[in-house]
């Protein structure tokens, strides 16, 4: 796309953001991993995708389809609205517990 004011050429990835997007989605998807303690081999078998695929993905240089992307949302049991565009923070994944904060009865 050329823009007419100043002649210069705009990719569609830079007008629209898709750069922006596709890491803000990878990292909606780390963050739903990790709360749910699955390694990236684990997340990608229940989707019926490749590992490298879901390292892409939550890098942020893997396009994604909608196909695809629905079946991440099923495996990480969470709404896919919230994957393509929720302003709500990242969840924190949960934090292992030590035997020494474990307090007896």
């Amino acid at each position: 796309m050329t823009s007419t004011l100043t002649g210069s050429v705009c990719t569609d990835q830079e007008l629209y953001g898709e750069r922006r997007f596709r890491r803000d989605v990878g990292s909606r998807i780390r963050a739903q991993r990790s709360l749910r303690n699955l390694r990236q081999e684990q997340l990608a078998e229940q989707a019926g995708v490749s590992r490298n695929f879901v390292s892409a993905v939550e890098r942020g240089t893997q396009r994604l389809d909608a196909w695809r992307l629905r079946h991440l949302a099923v495996a990480l049991d969470c709404e896919l609205g919230w994957l393509l565009m929720d302003d709500r923070p990242l969840p924190r994944p949960r934090q292992p517990i030590r035997p020494s904060q474990i307090r007896p009865p």
